[in-house]
This record gives C-alpha cells, structure tokens and sequence, in this order.
C-alpha cells in the first residue's frame, strides 16, 4: 500500500479462533501494540475477511467451525494474491503429527497455547517484516 509515494505498514492482522476469549485477548495484545486486527469466529469468515482485507499476517487456531485452520492455511497459500501472508498456527492440539501438518499445509510458524504473549508478538513482528523483505 503507498501513500504520497510511499510504501505504508498497515500491519493488519487476522486473528481466526472459535473461543471468544481468546479473540479479545489477542486482539488487546495486537491493538496495544499498535496492529489492526480484524477477527473471525470461524474458517468461513476468516477466508472472506483474508481475500477482501489482504492483511500482513494470519493467526489462525486449529479447530474451529466450517474450515479448520489447516484448511484455511492450505487456501491462503493457494490463492496468488494471499500466499505470501505469513501464517501462525496457535493450537491446543499437542501432538507432534499436528504440527507437522501445520508445516505441510504452509504454516509460517505453529505455538502451543497457552503461550507468552509478548513472544507471540515478537514472532508476529518478525515474519511480517520478512515477509515485506
């Protein structure tokens, strides 16, 4: 995005998780630090929030109505205009063969909850400014 010829961060984020706490949560964590954040109660939403907004990064919880996240993960890397925005995989599940999934699908990173807020954020910053390049 450019305004007056230059190129402007929106840092804008999708947060697309079933668990109302969690959105507020992670979108007072975001908002605090100076991202937009837009949300999504399920796979559904988080897909037509992701093609209309373009956002910098996606994070995205496993489990959640209509499409799982490695479902939307898998879309996201499939549609040209959005397989550069860096995803993160924030998931209770456990088991190593989910993270893995997570990696094969196109996942840019996967965290364990519960999860240190300020790590997350760091993480966030990190892949969004590799991303820009």
């Amino acid at each position: 995005m450019t305004e007056g010829g230059k190129d402007v961060k929106r840092n804008l984020i999708v947060v697309a998780d079933d668990d109302p706490i969690v959105i507020k949560f992670l979108s007072a964590i975001f908002q605090d630090e100076g991202f937009v954040v837009r949300v999504a109660e399920d796979g559904e939403k988080a897909l037509k929030i992701i093609a209309e907004a373009r956002p910098d990064l996606v994070i995205l919880d496993l489990v959640m109505p209509y499409h799982d996240g490695f479902e939307v993960c898998q879309r996201i890397r499939a549609r040209a205009e959005t397989a550069h925005v860096p995803v993160i995989i924030l998931s209770m599940k456990e088991k190593e063969a989910d993270a893995l999934r997570a990696f094969e699908v196109g996942a840019d990173d996967y965290i364990r909850k519960p999860f240190n807020a300020m790590e997350l954020v760091a993480r966030a910053r990190k892949l969004m400014n590799n991303s820009r390049g």
